[in-house]
């Protein structure tokens, strides 16, 4: 997805604070002038005076600025941390929380750099602002697995300067030199006489301390977090019923929205009986929002009453008329057609063997725990908004068009995220709760219905894929050619034209690290009118079972260990080939399996790491049963290994549930799946027991939250090939 994205441009800064370059880092120290409370709080900053400090990165949108909180009604100080002299330390953390356990990742990387006590920083979340971009999208974006990758090296700068800033200051005090002296646990410690000081009682003196121009990072071998198991910093809360989610939120004076949109993609509101609505208690307003209807009233229940006696209906839309056989047909109709070339080589004529095979994979949406919902007041002076949201860069210019604010009017406040996985990179909830919350002139929540949520998602497209493949006389591939129809993720994200093609529509298929020769790769772009989004590991959700279910057919008719196939396809010292190596020791892949047992493998590469699958499966009254699945990835350096296992678990489940039950389908425009029942999930009684190993390695960070999903669809249809003799090229699985 980082692929996809374009950096915003970076503007001069203006601001005449001390500032430190240094990597790409713009350091800064910022002494808030005489900060109300109510600002501070905003900011989740408790407690006044002490040291703050922020940096800037060159993709940021706007340079930085000092912000006047002086006044009652000014906003935060924008920054990265604030030390204050109760010793607390807050950390903002510009990532989404979702259940990834980012927020976990980067706090013991800012605390192991800096040398302070883990378990004493507190985590905040911040406030809309360019400070915060993404230093990959240069927006300010959680998505495409980047947050640990993109945060890695700023946070270790801002923490590394802050330490020495610290450590030069407690030296002064005690007239020795800066070389003297370590930090540990939230202590300055001078190592001769073995004197101590906190953090906070250097702040006063730490703050006119010119920051170093080249701070010295941590070697590897002096972290004492990064690398271990450390406990999450949101788990305590969500133990506690303490964590706020979005749709926990309250505000006084608040009401509770929820919404009908048309079933067809893009229809309008026709008729509505809105007496009968109004008549139900606590009904407070029929809002119309674009493409549907809401109701409002004082709690959700009410709401819902009223919705269900409004009984609106609709005029069709864009969709009208598409069913699900006659989008796989302009699927694969546009096989026929030539397409955008990515890649071209000359046709070879020397070849043993020619194989053509054609994989598809169909619309999936995302169904996370917690259904699309916001909050917003809107005022004449300001927009708030709180919300769930994996895209805070959008939802303030949302929320700043609607409102008609102007964007310096907008805050928007992140809440934990009942799941993400792609859906909340868009915010269609966050305008209607700014709509609705204008036409009532008062706090206003909006929550969809589980039904309304699946049937107005932002789908993972349906793609069908061409492979033309020549082969040697020993199965080896000398000319792949490839040919992927599908729509355009980033057309809907950026509002692009009809026409545009998008790199996640081919991402994997050509880019991998097999010595593939001749590779020619084209992509067609049908687009149906449905709207479609990120979906867990994006292009790659498609592309992994499309490319490693070839391989996997190709090294059987070639007669060759699936294993050993891609071992002649790769270089040996690729970090693909050495995750084939640890795979195939920990699955035990050449032992023998009982005779109803299939094994089957997959490797894939995506969002900068690599990761293998083994999965054993058996059959049990026609149904397909997975026993086990194991797997190893190769993210790099990882901060907290016990995060990486859960992750790689987590995604290996929802690509499971996508390979043997995701589908959407359509009936003259509309989706037919509404709950659990009709699109379900794996269950706990469904689900194998999955073993986890990770890559020892000294490479920069790679992504842990989506490489789980692309190889185990691929690797659980080779097991089932095993079992029957054939071949499955098309999901979900059905034998």
């Amino acid at each position: 997805m980082q692929d996809l994205m374009k950096k915003a441009s970076t503007e001069d800064s203006q601001d005449s604070s001390v500032t430190h370059t240094s990597k790409n880092v713009q350091v800064e120290v910022i002494e808030p002038e005489n900060p109300s409370r109510r600002a501070l709080l905003k900011a989740g900053l408790l407690g006044v005076g002490g040291l703050v400090l922020g940096f800037n990165l060159p993709s940021a949108q706007k340079a930085y600025a000092k912000t006047d909180a002086s006044t009652s009604d000014s906003y935060p100080v924008k920054g990265w941390l604030q030390l204050d002299e109760s010793g607390q330390l807050a950390m903002f953390i510009p990532v989404s929380e979702m259940g990834q356990g980012s927020q976990t990742a980067i706090t013991m990387i800012f605390a192991d750099e800096l040398g302070a006590d883990y378990q004493k920083v507190v985590v905040k979340s911040p406030i809309n602002d360019s400070l915060y971009n993404n230093p990959i999208f240069g927006m300010q974006l959680t998505g495409g697995s980047t947050a640990v990758r993109a945060w890695w090296e700023p946070m270790r700068v801002i923490a590394a300067t802050l330490r020495e800033m610290l450590v030069e200051s407690a030296a002064k005090q005690w007239q020795v030199s800066a070389k003297e002296c370590d930090v540990k646990e939230g202590f300055i410690l001078h190592k001769a006489t073995q004197r101590k000081i906190a953090f906070q009682h250097v702040i006063d003196t730490a703050k006119w301390v010119q920051p170093p121009k080249s701070p010295t990072l941590k070697k590897a071998s002096e972290y004492r977090y990064i690398g271990k198991p450390m406990h999450r910093v949101d788990t305590p809360s969500k133990v506690n019923g303490t964590a706020v989610f979005g749709i926990d939120v309250q505000l006084p004076d608040m009401l509770i929205a929820t919404v009908a949109q048309s079933p067809v993609f893009g229809g309008q509101v026709d008729s509505y009986d809105e007496k009968a609505a109004k008549s139900v208690k606590g009904v407070k307003g029929i809002v119309k929002i674009p493409h549907g209807i809401a109701v409002v009233a004082d709690s959700y229940w009410q709401a819902k009453k009223g919705l269900e006696k409004l009984k609106p209906t609709f005029k069709d839309g864009e969709t009208t008329g598409l069913n699900t056989d006659n989008i796989e047909k302009r699927l694969k109709d546009g096989l026929n057609k030539s397409g955008e070339s990515v890649k071209s080589a000359q046709a070879v004529t020397d070849f043993e063997h020619k194989y053509e095979a054609v994989y598809s994979a169909p619309y999936l949406a995302h169904t996370t725990m917690e259904p699309m919902n916001a909050t917003a007041h809107v005022t004449d002076s300001h927009c708030e908004v709180w919300a769930p949201t994996q895209n805070q860069a959008q939802s303030a210019k949302v929320a700043a068009d609607v409102s008609l604010h102007q964007p310096d009017q907008v805050t928007i406040h992140t809440t934990y995220l009942g799941g993400g996985f792609g859906r909340r990179a868009f915010v269609d909830y966050v305008a209607q709760a700014v709509t609705l919350s204008m036409e009532m002139e008062r706090p206003v929540k909006v929550i969809w219905s589980r039904p309304e949520d699946i049937q107005h998602d932002f789908y993972r497209p349906a793609a069908v894929c061409q492979f033309d493949v020549k082969t040697d006389a020993k199965g080896l591939p000398v000319e792949w050619k490839t040919k992927v129809v599908s729509d355009s993720t980033m057309a809907e994200f950026t509002n692009g034209s009809d026409t545009m093609i998008d790199g996640a529509m081919s991402e994997g298929l050509a880019d991998q690290e097999y010595q593939l020769p001749n590779v020619s790769l084209s992509v067609v772009r049908e687009d149906m009118k449905i709207p479609v989004g990120f979906w867990r590991s994006v292009g790659h959700s498609y592309s992994g079972f499309f490319l490693e279910g070839m391989l996997n057919d190709l090294a059987q008719k070639a007669g060759f260990d699936p294993f050993d196939y891609r071992r002649a396809l790769l270089k040996p010292d690729s970090r693909t080939a050495g995750v084939l190596n640890q795979l195939e020791k920990l699955s035990g892949w050449k032992s023998k399996s009982a005779d109803n047992i299939g094994k089957g493998m997959a490797v894939v590469e995506s969002f900068g790491s690599f990761a293998g699958e083994v999965v054993e499966a058996h059959l049990e009254n026609g149904k397909i049963k997975v026993d086990k699945v194991y797997c190893v990835i190769d993210c790099g350096m990882v901060v907290n290994p016990e995060i990486v296992k859960r992750q790689m678990s987590s995604g290996i489940i929802y690509g499971l549930t996508a390979a043997l039950k995701g589908k959407i389908h359509f009936e003259q425009g509309r989706v037919q799946e509404t709950n659990f029942d009709n699109y379900p999930a794996l269950t706990m009684e469904e689900s194998p027991e999955i073993i986890v190993e990770i890559v020892q390695s000294e490479n920069g960070p790679g992504g842990y939250g989506e490489p789980g999903v692309p190889p185990v669809a691929p690797a659980l249809a080779a097991a089932i090939s095993q079992l029957t003799d054939k071949v499955y090229r098309e999901l979900p699985l059905k034998v």
